[in-house]
Formats: structure tokens, C-alpha cells, sequence
């Protein structure tokens, strides 16, 4: 438990925080699907950069923005919304660029499992925010949780053998989930509640857009 020294350990806590912040997780499961040893993997360059260039421009830069712009204006107190209508104004904007992202890419000619992916992460988002009215969920956790179903279904859907991926978000999954304990901004109940609520929404989602 974090006791207010700025210690070596908090330190670590908070930089895992900020690199696996929940608005970088659909970033994260874009470069876990273009690294795995699927179909996928070999789509033209050029439609990994503009998919890229669109999920970093409309869910990573813009959401930045509007928090910058929020906190500027002492709509929130930090960057982390720890307050419950932070929170709130934050995962409203989300979900609404997660759903304008899914529609632009229902519109490209890009392989279905991109579509599926960020209509979950929409779907996963409005559930979170659904949640957050009553209760202060983890985020951070729900990202994880989210991780985890898409490598868990793609190693079921594709029949492929990524341990490394599977063990790599666990160990990192792990490790932020601590961190959140540490620096006391959820207690254990709102981490795994987070975590199981990102995974079963996630995969849930999946299934039904890739059956």
C-alpha cells in the first residue's frame, strides 16, 4: 500500500498507469492483431498505416485533447478523472469516437475482425460508463480484461499459438492491476471487478460479430 513517499516503487506504479492508461488499450489490441501469426499480419502496408493513423487521430489524440482542454478549464481535477462526473464526460467522448471510429472503418474495406474490434470497445465502453453512474469501476482493469479476451479469441478463432502475446498481457496486466492497489486509487473489489467486466463484454461482443 502507497504511503505517500515518493519511493522508487510509486514511481514504477505511476508509470505503468500512464503506458497503459485506458485510452491507449485499443491501440495496444490493434498492434497485437497486426502481430499475430494470422491472415492479418500481411494486409498491405498502407491499410495498417491509414487504420493506425485513424485509431491513434480519433481515440488517443482527440480524447487527450478534450481532457487538456477540460482540465484547463477546471472541468477536471486530473488527467486521472477520479471524480465520478470526470469520469463520466470522459467515457461519454470515448465511446462516441470508439463508435465513429467502428463506423469509418464498416465503411473500408478492411477485414472484419477490425470492425468487430472497436464495435466492442465501444460496447465495452458504454457498459463501463454504465456502471461508473453507480459504481467506481477500474478502467484501467476494463482495458486489461479487454486485452485479454481479444488475444484469448484470436488464439480460439484463428487456431494460433501466441503464448508470448497471452503471457505478455497477463504479466502487464498484473503488474498495472498492482499498481492501481498501490497508489490506493480502487480497492481490489472495483480492480477485478473491472477486469472480469472488460474481458466478458469483450469476448461476449466478439462472439456475436464473428460468429
Amino acid at each position: 500500500m502507497n504511503d505517500g513517499r515518493n519511493t522508487p516503487v510509486t514511481r514504477v506504479a505511476e508509470i505503468l498507469s500512464v503506458l497503459f492508461h485506458p485510452i491507449f488499450m485499443p491501440l495496444y489490441g490493434l498492434l497485437i492483431i497486426y502481430s499475430s501469426p494470422t491472415l492479418l499480419s500481411f494486409i498491405p502496408v498502407q491499410m495498417k498505416r491509414m487504420i493506425f493513423i485513424l485509431v491513434v487521430a480519433n481515440n488517443v489524440m482527440l480524447p487527450l485533447a478534450l481532457a487538456a482542454v477540460l482540465y484547463a478549464r477546471g472541468v477536471i481535477s486530473t488527467f486521472n478523472a477520479r471524480d465520478r462526473n470526470e469520469r463520466v464526460i470522459l467515457l461519454t467522448f470515448s465511446m462516441l469516437m470508439y463508435t465513429i471510429t467502428a463506423g469509418l472503418l464498416m465503411k473500408m474495406n478492411v477485414p472484419v475482425l477490425f470492425r468487430a474490434y472497436f464495435i466492442s470497445i465501444a460496447i465495452v465502453t458504454l457498459i463501463t460508463l454504465a456502471i461508473t453512474s453507480f459504481y467506481r469501476i477500474s478502467l484501467h482493469a476494463s482495458g486489461i480484461g479487454g486485452l485479454l479476451a481479444l488475444v484469448v479469441f484470436m488464439i480460439l478463432l484463428y487456431d494460433i499459438r501466441t503464448m508470448w502475446q497471452l503471457c505478455t498481457v497477463i504479466i502487464t496486466g498484473g503488474a498495472v492491476m498492482s499498481s492501481r492497489l498501490y497508489l490506493d486509487d480502487h480497492t481490489p473489489a472495483e480492480v477485478w471487478s473491472g477486469l472480469f467486466t472488460g474481458a466478458a463484454v469483450m469476448a461476449l461482443s466478439l462472439f456475436l460479430l464473428l460468429k
